[in-house]
């Protein structure tokens, strides 16, 4: 057999993992979108796209992010002392598709501003913070980045890019809910 089920209580685990079954696992829990840059140390700004990106703490303010290994990249998400990170709308769906392909000049016609420390922030995003790397984990074949957020700005309005099942989705209210009603939650607090 290939998992067990607790006649009360529901699903079969399944205890012979692989690849695709994980993915298919993952990809039931719904994420935003975000663009993550940094600098090179010649200078040149890079990105790329993440649902992968989290608050981690409030006090301190920290968020984490997972960058793959296997991306162009990564040695200079492995090494930089300081990152952004961008929340994409809906509305810049074409931007996160941009961000996850390879290829240098990402940024090439992107609407940005720099950040006081020169970091790359994506003009009508939901939500841009400027960051400092407090730490580096091994995860498997990605690696955990933790950053401390130096600065915020918040755009206010605007539907959430989400990605469910592989794929972008749009994001719902519950019927009847006000959108006021998820940001009093104290979540368990």
């Amino acid at each position: 057999m290939n998992g067990h089920q607790d006649a009360a209580s529901g699903p079969a685990l399944r205890h012979r993992l692989d690849a695709q079954l994980l993915r298919r696992a993952f990809g039931q829990f719904a994420t935003g979108i975000a663009v993550i840059g940094a600098r090179a140390p010649d200078g040149t700004l890079v990105g790329m796209t993440v649902n992968s990106f989290a608050s981690a703490s409030l006090e301190p303010p920290l968020v984490m992010f997972c960058p793959a290994k296997a991306l162009e990249a990564y040695e200079v998400y492995r090494t930089v002392r300081h990152f952004s990170a961008s929340v994409l709308s809906a509305a810049q769906q074409p931007l996160s598709e941009r961000f996850a392909r390879r290829g240098a000049g990402k940024w090439a016609g992107v609407p940005h501003a720099l950040s006081e420390s020169g970091l790359p922030l994506i003009q009508g995003a939901l939500a841009c913070f400027e960051c400092e790397t407090q730490g580096r984990f091994d995860a498997g074949d990605h690696s955990i980045v933790l950053g401390r957020v130096l600065a915020l700005a918040i755009a206010g309005e605007g539907e959430p890019l989400v990605f469910h099942r592989s794929r972008y989705a749009r994001l719902a209210l519950a019927a009847g809910a006000a959108p006021e009603t998820a940001a009093s939650l104290a979540w368990g607090l």
